[in-house]
């Protein structure tokens, strides 16, 4: 896989372009306004890129229809009793509760948000997303000290640092050079398996830099089930 800005119009939008077993070149549109283009691996990229101009006009209207759907469902969430929050693969439902202090937990299938104010959508919000972030964030530095002693084995130095942030474009990222590994937020509203099979993935880049047959391999060796995983993620990003 590659990732690369192109202007189209007048606007910068990213493209993730990876090469399969296919006869023609295929780009669909992302839910976070990215598009994704698969191409034959006998094709150029500088074909892509072209086929791609080629149909601005409609993946620009494509790419606005889905970002003002995802606005139109950021919007509609108030942090109401009986709402539906996806966490870690799992639907909870939301109960919102009058307390001295602000505070969110989770267990049994419930989301039960404590704030100081419950008609105050702000202090629900910010609430609601601290302990998100809390908690995606305990995880993920979890599977790497999970993870770690496989890659200490064959050399690999532990990541120097550990950031996550609201990424769109990817589920994460890793900077060999300089030791750092970054992963999406997002990552809270999918299950365990596939949490672990990104941790795997970006760790496996501290030896392949690139999405090689060795890479593959690497990753394969300690996720066996990975093209499963890989499939299931990005079917609904």
């Amino acid at each position: 896989m590659s990732f690369r800005k192109l202007i189209l119009g007048n606007r910068e939008v990213g493209i993730e372009f990876e090469r399969k077993r296919i006869r023609n070149i295929n780009v669909r549109v992302r839910r976070d306004g990215t598009l994704y283009c698969s191409l034959p691996y006998y094709a150029k990229t500088d074909e892509a890129v072209a086929f791609i101009i080629s149909k601005q006009d409609y993946l620009l209207k494509a790419i606005d229809n889905v970002v003002n759907e995802e606005k139109t469902k950021s919007l509609s969430r108030q942090y109401v009793d009986g709402e539906i929050f996806m966490v870690l693969g799992n639907p909870y439902v939301l109960k919102v509760v009058p307390a001295a202090k602000n505070s969110c937990r989770a267990e049994d299938g419930i989301i039960t948000l404590e704030v100081t104010n419950t008609g105050d959508y702000r202090t629900k919000y910010i609430t609601y997303e601290k302990w998100r972030r809390r908690c995606i964030r305990s995880l993920i530095v979890d599977l790497c000290n999970e993870m770690y002693p496989w890659f200490e084995k064959r050399g690999v130095a532990m990541p120097k640092k550990i950031t996550l942030g609201d990424y769109k474009s990817f589920w994460g990222e890793c900077f060999a050079k300089r030791g750092e590994l970054k992963f999406s937020y997002r990552l809270f509203e999918k299950d365990r398996e596939l949490i672990r099979y990104v941790v795997a993935h970006e760790f496996a880049h501290f030896l392949e830099p690139n999405h090689s047959s060795r890479f593959w391999a690497v990753v394969g060796e300690i996720i066996p089930d990975y093209k499963v995983l890989r499939k299931r993620l990005n079917s609904n990003k």
